[in-house]
C-alpha cells in the first residue's frame, strides 16, 4: 500500500502527474492516492522530490519475531569473528 506523508508532501503535484492510473490528486494542498486506482508501479515515488510517498508494508508479529532472532544471531557471529581476528592480531 502506497501512502503519503502529508508531513513531507510540499503539493507540487509532480506525482499526480507521474501516474499512468491517475490514482493521486491534490486535496488541500496534498497528495493524496487512491487505492482503488493503484497500481503500484512505483513511478510517484520516484518522482517525489521530497520524498513524501512511502510503502507501507505489513509484517506479522510472528515474522518481525524471526526475522530480528535472525539479525540478532548474524549480530553475534560477526561480534564472535571479529573478537576471533582481535585476538590473533
Amino acid at each position: 500500500m502506497l501512502k503519503v506523508d502529508k508531513n513531507l508532501c510540499a503539493g507540487c503535484a509532480l506525482c499526480a502527474q507521474i501516474c499512468p492510473q491517475g490514482a493521486i490528486g491534490l486535496f488541500w494542498g496534498k497528495a493524496e492516492i487512491d487505492a482503488t486506482r493503484c497500481n503500484f508501479c512505483y513511478q510517484c515515488i520516484d518522482a517525489c522530490p521530497h520524498g513524501a510517498i512511502v510503502e507501507i508494508v505489513v509484517v506479522l508479529p510472528t515474522e518481525l519475531r524471526v526475522t530480528v532472532s535472525s539479525l540478532g544471531q548474524q549480530v553475534d557471529d560477526i561480534i564472535r569473528r571479529i573478537d576471533s581476528l582481535v585476538s590473533k592480531a
